[in-house]
């Protein structure tokens, strides 16, 4: 029995052991924004940005620089990534880091290459942003030196101004590593990313003094959405063809429309605060077809329409405005994705295999030309709830 309870305890005492693998908090960085270009004088350019604690927290800041930013050349990510303290001085750790910049240089060579090492690697999580900076701006590595008043970190303002962006207007897909990969290897839709510029001076932006300015020298705009085909840059597409491509897929929280008065001059504000979005899809005679019905229902926001709200039909003639002008935006956007992208970045193709699977599988390594050649009806419906809190302008003349 004795003997019994010394082996007990040992078998126990052998489960209190610390930690193999800890490390004190003294000694590392919590990693933000990682940033890939193209090397000078190797394959990849990779810049990272880590935290400073103590700077990011209003209790103790002493004013001095709330991140640091290294860049660091090689011709793997995971070289970079496991040598980056030939310039940073604490062991980097990247499991909450929130956003990857990919140069346009880059992105129209092809990103597969190095997109396998963030969706292999054990350390980082798959729920950061993606985003493409535009040349026009300066490189992927310049995004992160922008420091700014919210968040203070480039790479922690960047991830909300997409996710409150997305919510808010519809400007910004909300596409993380997990939804590259999953659209990726799809077959039936193209992956899309934000894509944003460095407005300004960067090396002014990396300054403290940008932080405390009211109106800061340099910033970091969202600018577009990269359109990206077997791995490789496409093209781009307006911040107003982001929203026609949320609606077809039922994405749009909220949003406001402009659509023209009856006089064809003055313009309307339509505030969507429901949407809602079907999507039929099955073959006709050999041909793709997909009817998309948007629902909407909101509020009159503003007006600049001479008409008197009580009056007959003003509803229903603002509605038919906003109707006719978001089916012929779409439209348009649709007949942009197959002329110059030769793309479904709306994922109908993945709506087709679900929903006409027999006929999808002749598409299964072609659904680009699928895409070209099928016909894409759209409806659009608003509906006017309320005017706000009165009811005509104060000038009716």
């Amino acid at each position: 029995m004795y003997c019994s309870k010394i082996i007990l305890l040992i078998c126990i005492t052998s489960l209190l052991t610390g930690c193999w693998d800890r490390r004190e908090l003294a000694k590392t960085s919590i990693v933000t924004g990682m940033a890939v270009d193209k090397g000078e004088s190797f394959k990849y350019k990779l810049t990272i940005e880590t935290t400073e604690a103590r700077e990011m927290n209003i209790k103790t800041a002493t004013g001095l620089a709330p991140s640091n930013v290294a860049s660091l050349e090689g011709n793997t990510i995971a070289e970079l990534v496991s040598k980056f303290n030939i310039v940073n001085a604490t062991i980097p750790i990247y499991s909450h880091m929130r956003l990857l910049v990919v140069s346009e240089e880059l992105a129209k060579n092809g990103m597969l290459e190095f997109m396998d090492f963030f969706d292999r690697n054990r350390q980082i999580r798959d729920d950061f942003s993606i985003v493409i900076a535009k040349a026009e701006g300066g490189s992927a590595g310049d995004v992160l030196k922008v420091n700014n008043m919210y968040k203070k970190s480039a790479s922690l303002k960047l991830f909300t101004q997409l996710t409150t962006m997305q919510k808010d207007w519809g400007g910004a897909p909300d596409v993380k590593l997990n939804d590259y990969t999953r659209i990726y290897t799809s077959g039936g839709q193209a992956p899309v990313v934000p894509a944003v510029k460095v407005v300004g001076d960067p090396k002014k932006g990396g300054n403290v003094e940008n932080m405390k300015s009211n109106v800061p020298e340099s910033e970091v705009d969202v600018s577009s959405l990269a359109v990206l085909k077997k791995g490789k840059l496409a093209g781009y597409a307006s911040l107003y063809e982001v929203r026609d491509m949320l609606f077809v897929q039922g994405k749009i929280k909220t949003t406001t429309l402009n659509a023209t008065c009856e006089d064809g001059k003055n313009k309307f504000g339509y505030r969507i605060t429901q949407s809602k979005t079907k999507v039929t899809a099955k073959e006709i005679n050999g041909i793709p077809n997909f009817y998309i019905k948007i629902k909407t229902e909101g509020t009159l926001e503003e007006t600049d329409c001479l008409k008197k709200l009580e009056e007959p039909n003003v509803y229903e003639n603002f509605e038919k405005s906003i109707n006719h002008k978001m089916e012929d935006e779409i439209r348009g956007f649709v007949k942009k994705t197959k002329e110059e992208f030769n793309a479904d970045v709306f994922g109908l193709g993945d709506l087709l295999r679900e929903q006409d699977y027999q006929h999808f599988k002749k598409y299964k390594d072609t659904w680009d030309d699928g895409y070209a050649n099928s016909e894409i009806h759209v409806s659009f419906n608003s509906e006017i709830k309320r005017s706000g809190l009165r009811k005509d302008r104060y000038i009716m003349k």
